[in-house]
């Protein structure tokens, strides 16, 4: 399935883009590119790290070290590439823990608020683009966080899922801010508002649609369909989506690698 969607992905941006004749010099030809990039890239393990931290709050009861979530949360990263459905991702966190049915619960709840809040900006931007009315479609979202957060009050400790709530939201804060400089590099000509409800369109359907390497051909793709109204030239999207994609998802799966090294060493102790 992975494999088909990523076909038509690609397919579907070469019926709109000359992928071949695309100048990837553009990439640094940009006013400041280069103090971008940097700071992106300087951004990434914070990015990584909101991440593992909200994994080690998440799993009281493991009295997991934040080294520990770190390296399970780039190890699952890095199975993801040959694990379908992220299940990589799962595997990672969950290999050698001491209570796999609490752990187990916890990922689902984070999975849960991540998926809300991508679902309450990437609505907006849907309902945006089609000119729909009707917002009281983005009450959905909330009440998901609203009944998980009053479900979990029987455990006694709420606060926990709280700070679960605010890591998620400024992780994915981050993550918009490091892909809306990039996309503002190629693109200073749009507003803002569009640029971000662009990125909430992009992470919506990357959320929800799989692909065989990391979400590439989903981002792409998704990103032309937004901005092909407003753009002259839609091939210009695709640089910076290539570049967030290296930066944020394939040199944290690399450093990933070793850590599931380090995973299948732990099972064989």
């Amino acid at each position: 399935m992975k494999i088909m969607i990523t076909g038509l992905c690609i397919y579907f941006i070469g019926t709109r883009v000359d992928i071949f004749n695309i100048n990837l010099s553009e990439a640094f030809d940009q006013p400041d590119a280069v103090i971008t990039y940097l700071l992106v890239l300087v951004l990434m393990p914070f990015n990584w790290a909101l991440e593992a931290e909200k994994w080690r709050v998440s799993i009281p009861h493991e009295a997991s070290s934040f080294q520990e979530a770190w390296h399970r949360v780039l190890a699952g990263l890095a199975l993801n590439w040959v694990i379908p459905l992220t299940l990589g991702d799962v595997g990672g966190r969950l290999l050698n823990v001491r209570n796999p049915k609490k752990s187990a619960g916890a990922l689902l709840i984070n999975r849960t608020i991540l998926l809300s809040i991508t679902l309450l900006f990437g609505g907006i931007s849907v309902l945006y683009y089609f000119g729909w009315y009707g917002h009281w479609v983005l009450v959905v979202p909330v009440v998901l966080i609203a009944v998980v957060l009053l479900m979990l009050r029987n455990d006694g400790k709420p606060s926990i899922w709280l700070r679960v709530l605010v890591l998620s939201v400024v992780r994915y804060a981050l993550f918009t801010f490091q892909f809306y400089l990039i996309l503002r590099l190629f693109m200073p000509e749009l507003s803002w508002y569009l640029v971000l409800l662009g990125i909430g369109w992009v992470f919506l359907f990357r959320s929800f649609i799989p692909s065989v390497f990391g979400h590439f051909g989903v981002r792409e793709a998704s990103a032309i369909v937004f901005f092909q109204a407003y753009l002259s030239d839609v091939s210009i999207v695709l640089i910076p989506c290539l570049i967030i994609w290296l930066i944020n998802t394939v040199i944290p799966s690399l450093i990933g690698t070793v850590y599931v090294f380090k995973l299948k060493l732990n099972i064989a102790q």
